[in-house]
């Protein structure tokens, strides 16, 4: 089985399409998306409907999908993230709206190997930045491999019994990770469409099961078209910025 792992696309329509370039329909078996499709970014319907016309076998909600539509205040967003929910609000259509307020929550347990969250297992908000937090992420896990996003960072710890490792991507465009039977994995695709580790390529992975491989990769994608379009829709200036900065 074929899996294509999106996460934090946050309305960059022309990251997402240039992930879908690379990762055509056929080349996967199933789309599993781990959240934020919407927030920072200026085409929130557009990436909203090319999601749902992908049709995921998983879609599970973000914290800026929760917000977005209306689940919760911004009191836990920051200055410029509120200010984007709020124009992303009012900008969604009735129907995106609901698509958005209807999404589930994670951990979804997607097969007897894989469950996805959008930040742990045990709560959909928590960040997984340090090794001690990756611990309790697994320890929650139930499925030896856990996808997660929210960071905007990929990344992949390895956990061997008492060993916990860690595998972070250089600068090449594809970084192998092989999925061993008798170990646990906690692995994030890092952010399609705002990402934070320094550079500032789309990110996503790759899932293949008989390979028994995670390939964390990147593709360039027009980060111009994307900041002019968030500049022209009044949004705050910065975030245009952040896109070529990759943080």
């Amino acid at each position: 089985m074929r899996y294509l792992i999106l996460s934090d696309i946050h309305a960059n329509l022309e990251a997402l399409d240039a992930v879908l370039d690379v990762a055509p329909r056929d080349s996967y078996d199933r789309l599993l998306v781990l959240g934020d499709l919407v927030g920072y970014g200026a085409n929130p319907n557009e990436v909203v409907d090319r999601i749902f016309d992908l049709a995921p076998d998983v879609l599970i909600r973000g914290n800026h999908d929760k917000v977005a539509a209306g689940l919760e205040d911004t009191e836990a967003f920051n200055y410029l993230a509120a200010q984007a929910v709020r124009w992303t609000r009012e900008t969604l259509t009735p129907e995106n709206h609901d698509r958005i307020a209807a999404l589930v929550a994670g951990p979804v347990r997607v097969d007897p190997q894989i469950e996805v969250c959008h930040g742990t297992p045990f709560d959909e908000d928590v960040y997984v930045f340090e090794m001690e937090d990756a611990l309790q992420a697994l320890d929650a896990a139930e499925r030896p491999l856990c996808l997660f996003g929210h960071t905007h960072i990929p990344v992949a710890f390895e956990r061997d019994g008492d060993r916990l490792g860690i595998i972070a991507p250089d600068l090449d465009d594809r970084l192998p990770v092989a999925i061993h039977p008798d170990q646990r994995y906690l692995v994030n695709p890092g952010s399609v469409g705002q990402p934070r580790d320094g550079d500032p390529r789309a990110a996503f992975a790759t899932f293949d099961s008989e390979r028994s491989e995670i390939e964390l990769r990147r593709v360039v994608y027009p980060i111009d078209a994307a900041q002019r379009k968030i500049v022209d829709a009044g949004l705050p200036e910065s975030l245009a910025d952040r896109l070529g900065l990759g943080r």
